[in-house]
């Protein structure tokens, strides 16, 4: 890997490292039926179920392990060693990888090894610096190739401001302010950028909405504090299945 790439890796690996260590959880790290299983029912239909489905992000493999009992092949993905290490842990017959998007062979030997995969992500765009983004949505495509479905969630552009108030009304989250520590700093991307990095005229929007990320974060209320989301499916527009005629 050259040495101008990107190094998420190492901040991820000290972020799961003590995560791990001090049995702490992640703030996104919400159960699955607050999470995938909210999202399978949105775009598993867009899905051709021969492909690999990769949880790009995967973390300690909360969502991988439920997208498994739906998936003949899931693969969890995640630049952090420490974090594939926990996912087996807890989850050995399920496939797990480290795989940065930034490393180009890695990504196009995998492709080359897995052929056009569908791709499920939650919540890691908007952690990706605005200047690195084309290069993490050029990986994207060499992964999707053109029939490849990619699904995920991201912050919707509200989310700052709710994060802002949540920090001012009850005091950091203990999971945020490990994130930030560090030296990620996450930011935003809504749809239309999202769709933009990837090629507005080569991808087509399958499904989308409004969406709520789940945190582990309990509120004086006893609820989880749930932070505005959004959810997209894409695919390659040349994958597409052909348009009905006229008359057909």
């Amino acid at each position: 890997m050259r040495t101008d790439t990107p190094q998420y890796g190492d901040s991820w690996d000290t972020y799961w490292s003590a995560t791990e260590e001090q049995q702490e959880t992640s703030l996104w790290d919400a159960p699955a039926e607050l999470a995938s299983a909210v999202d399978l029912p949105r775009f598993a239909a867009h899905l051709d179920r021969d492909k690999v489905l990769i949880d790009l992000g995967c973390g300690n493999g909360t969502q991988t392990r439920y997208l498994a009992q739906h998936f003949g092949h899931v693969i969890g993905a995640d630049v952090s060693p420490a974090a594939i290490k926990a996912a087996t842990a807890a989850d050995p017959d399920t496939s797990y990888m480290v795989l940065d998007l930034f490393d180009t062979p890695a990504v196009e030997a995998l492709h080359e090894r897995l052929g056009d995969a569908n791709i499920y992500m939650r919540t890691v765009l908007h952690q990706i610096l605005p200047e690195h983004r084309p290069a993490f949505a050029r990986s994207l495509r060499t992964l999707l190739g053109t029939t490849g479905v990619l699904a995920f969630v991201e912050l919707a552009p509200t989310a700052e401001q709710y994060l802002h108030d949540l920090v001012e009304r009850h005091g950091p989250p203990p999971g945020l302010t490990r994130v930030l520590s560090t030296g990620v700093r996450p930011g935003s991307v809504d749809g239309p950028e999202a769709l933009a990095l990837l090629g507005s005229d080569a991808f087509t929007v399958l499904a989308e909405g409004d969406s709520l990320v789940h945190t582990t974060f309990t509120l004086p209320n006893g609820q989880r504090a749930q932070v505005p989301a959004y959810f997209m499916a894409l695919r390659h527009t040349t994958g597409q299945p052909s348009a009905p005629r006229a008359g057909d």
